[in-house]
């Protein structure tokens, strides 16, 4: 497992950094649109959709939604905004649903209502459309070195997630949400956040920035961070309910898509939301 784990990783790794920094607006954003679709496809079985054709179906739906979105804010720039705040309140609403969750042990729902199917679809739907409106906005809005500020916002996840790992490991007495993801502690949380702010100085370092603007920089990086963990928890929660313990086995040794971009699907918006809101350009 561990051998499929780093094969896997040594060979998406650089094609991943490849893609983002030499690939055009419009191929990034075909790139991301067929990933996210696979990642429709692999939420319908989270939501309670067995049947491969209906998965399929809905995976399709979710590249129509995404068309959709690249058409509106081609045609309506103006609306990028209040699209990141629709889905930034979204994002506070999963907190919340998680904290409710991790309350008490969490049932595998056998016989899931079709009203309740449709519940789950349109909660990954937004998830998925949430996450592709960030990310091919980063792209855009920076122009030129667009893909280096995505390439910015991987790093700072890569690293929170290594350091959470392995602080977590050293140090971890204190369950965050145990129900939901028993692995995960207040100190792995406490290692990531530190490990974030650091490398947040660093990347402003490299970019030039004013030190106002440093200090703004690093709390913008800790909190689409804090919100990379609810990205993770969230997948985690509806895998827990459906009964999986990895969205799909197409990647070997690290599972699915969602597995691997769980973080950055929640990270993005608020990341993209800070840098605009702040006037980094």
């Amino acid at each position: 497992m561990l051998k499929q784990r780093v094969l896997t990783a040594l060979i998406l790794g650089p094609l991943i950094i490849w893609s983002v920094l030499t690939f055009s607006h419009k191929a990034l954003a075909i790139e991301l649109g067929l990933i996210l679709m696979i990642g429709g496809w692999e939420w319908a079985r989270l939501a309670g959709i067995t049947k491969q054709s209906a998965r399929i179906v809905y995976a399709f739906i979710v590249g129509v939604l995404l068309l959709s979105l690249t058409w509106v804010l081609h045609k309506y720039v103006t609306l990028l905004e209040p699209i990141l705040y629709v889905v930034a309140l979204w994002w506070f609403v999963a907190t919340l649903l998680i904290f409710v969750s991790n309350k008490k042990p969490i049932s595998v729902i056998k016989n899931i209502s079709p009203q309740a199917i449709a519940v789950n679809l349109l909660v990954g739907g937004f998830i998925l459309c949430g996450a592709f409106v960030g990310l091919v906005a980063i792209h855009h809005r920076f122009g030129e070195i667009g893909g280096t500020y995505i390439l910015m916002l991987l790093i700072l996840i890569w690293t929170a997630d290594t350091l959470a790992y392995f602080s977590g490991k050293a140090f971890g007495k204190h369950k965050l949400a145990v129900n939901v993801s028993p692995g995960k502690t207040w100190e792995g949380v406490a290692g990531g956040v530190i490990a974030t702010a650091i490398a947040a100085y660093i990347i402003s370092v490299y970019l030039e920035l004013e030190s106002s603007l440093t200090w703004y920089f690093i709390l913008i990086a800790i909190i689409a961070i804090a919100f990379s963990i609810v990205g993770d928890l969230i997948v985690s929660l509806f895998k827990r309910r459906a009964g999986i313990k990895d969205s799909s086995h197409l990647l070997p040794g690290h599972g699915g898509f969602l597995d691997r971009i769980d973080s950055l699907m929640s990270a993005a918006p608020f990341f993209l939301l800070g840098l605009v809101l702040v006037g980094i350009k």
